[in-house]
Order: C-alpha cells, then structure tokens, then sequence
C-alpha cells in the first residue's frame, strides 16, 4: 500500500485522532489525510507526522477536497459527523444535515471511486437489541446510515 491514501473524517476529534495515532503506530506506507470541520474536532488532538495532512472543510464538499487524491485512496473511515446525543435534540436540523446529507457525500464518493468505507456506528442505536434506534435525532440519523449503506452494497456492490 505504499503511496497509498487513507481518509479520516473527524480526524480531529477523539476516535479520529485516536486511529491516526494507531495507524502510525503500525508503520503502514501509507499518507493519512483528516477531513474535519472542527465543530468539536480540536487541533489539539494532530499527530505531528509528516504522513498526515489536516484538511479544514465540511464532509458535503468531499468531491472537491478530495478531487486530486481520489485515485490513491483505498479506505475512508467516516468518523466525521454529529455525535452529541443530548444536543441533537436542540440541533436536529445541524445533527439531520451533518448526519444525513453530509454523509450521503461521503458514501457517494467511495461509491463513485471505488473506495472501502468503514463507518462509524454506535451503541445508542444498535443497544438493547435495536429498540434505541429511535430515541435521539442522534440515534435515528446513524441507523438510517447504517441501513443506506447496507442498501448501497446491495444496490451497487
């Protein structure tokens, strides 16, 4: 995988930054480039590696930020989105628009290029058996993604 690209979304914030300090660990020959928006994301939490890059920018533009590495990139991990269950309820529409239509961008991107995407699911929906899912605006927008994606690969492979 030498010169190869793997993409971190909310690569500033603490599972983010957490799988860059592990990837590096693991000496892959690979660059890692953070995508975050840095709503909680906090500088703070770079790596200084000359093997990641930091990208300021909102997940919705991934086609644009991403436009000149797309060919190199094997793996999206989509860890960049709205993770705050007691204020998405205050912000549902901020939570809706990053979870949802931010996230379309980002499984349409692997989609279009041929990319893996591992993404990032939580316990607040698939708890207690699946009977959460419906409990937060939070909660509902990482199921319905959980189910978009599933779809996709039976859609598109």
């Amino acid at each position: 995988m030498q010169n190869d690209i793997v993409v971190v979304t909310g690569g500033a914030g603490f599972i983010g930054s957490s799988l860059i300090k592990y990837l590096l660990k693991k000496k892959l020959k690979v660059k890692i480039i953070s995508i975050d928006n840095y709503s909680t994301g906090n500088i703070k939490n770079h790596v200084k590696s000359n093997k990641v890059k930091y990208i300021k920018g909102q997940n919705k533009d991934i086609d644009l930020i991403l436009k000149s590495y797309k060919k190199k990139i094997k793996i999206i991990f989509h860890f960049g989105e709205f993770s705050r269950i007691f204020q998405s309820f205050k912000y549902y529409k901020k939570c809706f628009e990053y979870n949802i239509l931010h996230s379309l961008k980002v499984i349409d991107f692997a989609k279009n290029n041929n990319i893996k995407l591992i993404y990032s699911a939580t316990s607040s929906n698939l708890g207690n058996k699946g009977q959460d899912e419906n409990l937060s605006p939070y909660a509902w927008s990482k199921t319905k993604n959980i189910e978009l994606i599933k779809n996709y690969n039976k859609w598109f492979g």
